[in-house]
């Protein structure tokens, strides 16, 4: 009796375990192993940066992207981009007077004084200034030898002389005097008068130039006519957008969506229009779903409203952002809220992630930050200026 007791005993202990295996192998099939791929990342999943740029770092990896910040109180865009032998300059913003800003940052990682490519989104001075000398300021194309320039199709300014785009247009016609080929985007889109759509950067790295609707259609807004590009490295993808709108955007998704089968996901996204209200709109969001999100603006600035709630990054941006990523960093911010009457006079800025390098290495991304690793829902002036939305709560 005893030895069938043992027996049963053992029998029941051997059911118990396969019960309590067979319960952890559901989990782990049906809960554990579930894709996140459609949800939006737990902290943990992505690192945050770091606090410091490296130098090595840059010079050792595959690709590096740097969203600098400019030297005044003006919101605008300066991108330096870095590939093999390729050195790619996205715009030149904000003013005349940032470019001894850009130049001193460049300097330190453009060590043959050549830029490969530069790329001229649009015809505002926030994009376009610093790519001109002045009595005062060296600009961008006197300082360096261009070998290639990419600019708008189209422009609502007349381009005289005495316009930000007739002046623009005069340093480039030296530039190409001096050499450098030129070409519009769409030019580069439709392969026409040797103009390449797609350029080969490095071995696993290329530059698409996208279509934009209106490259050849008017709009009422210049931003609208911004050159839009796509950096391609294996499946991940980087868009930049210039300050394309809600409508430019649309025709994009549209288009890409008729034609080539949709925009892919994008690891990183230039915020369009410095996180204002008529961009990133929830369609382009939808179609990329970004994990990484720079904002080049002076996060809080009255430069061109003292609305709160139309100032960058603004909550529409946010809100449209959010449900795919919290990893959103902006590089500038204002240091003391001035009225816009009294904003040239009275306005100081400080770094908020300040200048802001994305790099890759051997398939590894990393992030770093001159001033601070915060994310943008991290910051006291979110948590003071915006409502966080449900997605990063």
């Amino acid at each position: 009796m005893k030895i069938i007791k043992g027996l049963l005993g053992i029998l029941l202990s051997l059911l118990l375990i396969a019960i309590g295996f067979g319960v952890g192998f559901v989990y782990y099939v049906f809960v554990e192993d579930t894709p996140v791929s459609e949800t939006l990342k737990e902290d943990s999943e992505v690192p945050s940066g770091e606090t410091g740029i490296d130098d090595e770092v840059i010079k050792n990896g595959d690709l590096s992207i740097h969203f600098m910040e400019l030297g005044n109180i003006y919101t605008g865009d300066s991108i330096l981009i870095q590939c093999g032998d390729n050195d790619i300059l996205i715009d030149a913003g904000s003013e005349y007077s940032s470019a001894p800003t850009l130049i001193s940052y460049i300097d330190k990682y453009v060590t043959d004084n050549t830029l490969e490519y530069v790329i001229a989104t649009h015809g505002h001075t926030d994009h376009i200034a610093s790519f001109i000398s002045t009595e005062e300021y060296t600009g961008i194309f006197e300082h360096y030898k261009v070998e290639n320039i990419i600019d708008f199709p189209l422009t609502n300014s007349s381009g005289s002389s005495r316009t930000i785009v007739g002046r623009y247009r005069n340093a480039r016609d030296n530039e190409i005097a001096e050499g450098a080929n030129h070409w519009t985007a769409l030019e580069c889109y439709n392969e026409e008068n040797g103009a390449s759509r797609v350029i080969q950067l490095s071995k696993d790295v290329n530059m698409e130039i996208l279509y934009n609707y209106y490259y050849e259609n008017t709009s009422s807004s210049e931003n609208n006519y911004s050159v839009c590009l796509m950096i391609n490295q294996g499946d991940n993808h980087y868009l930049f957008t210039g300050d394309l709108e809600t409508a430019g955007e649309k025709c994009l998704v549209t288009y890409y969506e008729e034609n080539h089968g949709g925009l892919p996901h994008c690891v990183l996204y230039k915020a369009g229009h410095h996180g204002s209200k008529t961009s990133s709109c929830p369609e382009l969001m939808e179609a990329i779903t970004p994990e990484y999100v720079v904002v080049c603006c002076c996060a809080g600035t009255s430069e061109y409203t003292d609305d709160n709630n139309n100032q960058f990054p603004t909550q529409e941006f946010i809100d449209n952002v959010a449900p795919y990523t919290k990893n959103v960093y902006v590089t500038t911010m204002v240091d003391n809220y001035t009225p816009k009457d009294e904003f040239e006079s009275g306005t100081t800025v400080k770094s908020m992630n300040g200048n802001i390098v994305f790099t890759v290495t051997d398939g590894q991304i990393k992030l770093m930050f001159s001033n601070n690793n915060l994310r943008l829902l991290d910051t006291e002036w979110f948590k003071s200026k915006r409502t966080c939305p449900e997605a990063w709560l």
